[in-house]
């Protein structure tokens, strides 16, 4: 019998936060994934298009590749044969848009800190309203915290020499940072924040954490949240990533995360081939 056949797809450099944290995540996984029995390609988006990788047989494709042409272009392999893509090129598109990501999770029960989105040649530094973080509308990297008019211009001038034309105004909510991590239902955050806030506090994170998931259809993501610690703990989500390098959190390693996302992996599969009646 063949092995199932499997391509992982590295995230492109120009849109990696870390580059080498995001390929050996991916390489951590690949590695499980054989272990498993699964015949594993890892490749860059450009040569999976340039060979017509998806083409191939292949039982399942996990991803980390961000750019909308190769989503787009995952989007048609989804549509025209029974293959199983983690996390979804849908759901890549929908944490892309801040806007549409902040209303989805929030219709979902999440607290959001207020945000508007601005054309980027219609903002001045005169329509903020004190402290506010700004960020791109459409892309994860590069968000400042804004409280002066020349750390306004200084993060303009770099929005324009990245192309941008679209940024968001969010409130600032000062407070404690808790980063956190998801694979499928499982919230990962430190062993420091757990010790350091009430048993409802650590609850409501992970509920909405789960929130976050069921809305953007996520399956492997990251973010953060803030504790606003002088309003009774109330709890914002303030950032959102597709599948991060898991490489910032003392509680998991590369290696181990690698592990619980190659299962996750292989779980969801199987649930997908059940649901639309694949047999291999």
């Amino acid at each position: 019998m063949s092995k199932p056949k499997a391509i992982g797809l590295y995230r492109e450099i120009k849109l990696a936060g870390k580059p080498g944290s995001d390929q050996r995540i991916l390489d951590f996984v690949a590695d499980e994934m054989k272990n498993k029995g699964f015949d594993v390609s890892t490749m860059f988006p450009s040569q999976f298009i340039k060979e017509r990788a998806g083409d191939r047989d292949s039982d399942l494709i996990f991803s980390m590749a961000r750019d909308a042409g190769i989503n787009d272009y995952l989007s048609l392999i989804k549509d025209n044969k029974p293959v199983f893509i983690i996390n979804s090129p849908a759901s890549i598109r929908v944490s892309f848009n801040r806007f549409l990501t902040y209303a989805k999770v929030m219709e979902n029960g999440v607290r959001v800190p207020e945000a508007k989105t601005y054309l980027i040649d219609e903002l001045q530094f005169s329509d903020l309203e004190g402290r506010v973080i700004l960020k791109p509308a459409n892309r994860h990297e590069y968000w400042f915290v804004i409280d002066k008019e020349f750390h306004f211009d200084a993060a303009m001038e770099t929005y324009r020499c990245l192309g941008l034309h679209e940024v968001m105004v969010q409130k600032f909510v000062k407070g404690e940072d808790v980063k956190f991590y998801a694979i499928g239902k499982k919230v990962i955050i430190s062993n420091q924040i757990r010790e350091s806030f009430p048993k409802e506090t650590i609850d409501e994170i992970e509920r909405s954490v789960l929130a976050v998931g069921e809305a953007t259809g996520l399956k492997i993501f990251g973010g953060d949240f803030i504790i606003d610690t002088k309003d009774n703990n109330k709890v914002y989500c303030v950032d959102i990533n597709d599948w991060p390098s898991f490489g910032t959190m003392g509680e998991l390693s590369q290696e181990e995360a690698g592990a619980e996302i190659a299962n996750l992996i292989v779980e969801e599969l199987n649930n997908f081939k059940a649901k639309n009646n694949v047999n291999n």
